[in-house]
């Protein structure tokens, strides 16, 4: 089964997902089109090193293409996808234990296409700020990281963190009230030590 690349674009996710579950690798491909942006934007987040956030997104997405049957429509795509990013992350993670940015926040941005005018003194402050924050980010436990990135970051209310971590909502608020406490104090120390 094949369709239209016109078709394929005004097919819903659920529809593209039907569509790549009976075989069309062209409406796999658009489901990676509007995801992989959204899904490399977290896992950068996450890891810090844009070229390990492509290999994480990159295997996530040829994990959930390997595991389609198993895809039951229960719950939104993009959750189901972040989890096995999640899972992926993990994976990288125990094989790997120390992630070095080869590239700036700025220089991915750039690569990304996002670029903002700016001083060149207050782009130096903006990525510094981003480093700071990063590196306060990687200190954190992966547990308060994970629902810090998906409340801040992605925007998602207690409910659907709870669904994408399988945990229940009271831990959800429990672990981002100690991650925002815990980033607060890795970040005060960096403003008093720079004052």
């Amino acid at each position: 089964m094949s369709s239209t690349i016109l078709e394929i674009q005004s097919m819903s996710v659920p529809e593209l997902i039907t569509a790549a579950k009976l075989g069309d690798t062209d409406a796999y491909a658009e489901v990676v089109m509007r995801y992989q942006d959204r899904l490399y934007g977290v896992m950068r987040h996450y890891v810090g090193c844009p070229i390990l956030a492509e290999d994480i997104v990159q295997d996530a997405f040829v994990r959930a293409y390997i595991h389609l049957g198993s895809f039951r429509q229960e719950s939104e795509f993009y959750t189901w996808l972040y989890r096995i990013a999640l899972n992926a992350r993990r994976s990288y993670s125990e094989k790997q234990r120390r992630w070095v940015p080869i590239e700036s926040a700025t220089e991915s941005d750039r690569r990304h296409g996002r670029q903002v005018e700016e001083s060149p003194s207050a782009e130096i402050e903006r990525s510094e700020s981003c480093e700071q924050v990063r590196q306060a980010m990687k200190r954190l436990d992966e547990s308060f990281r994970e629902v810090l990135v998906l409340r801040e970051f992605e925007g998602y209310d207690y409910q659907k963190i709870a669904e994408i971590l399988e945990i229940r909502i009271g831990t959800v608020r429990s672990r981002l009230s100690r991650a925002r406490s815990q980033l607060r104090r890795e970040l005060s120390a960096y403003e008093q030590s720079i004052n």
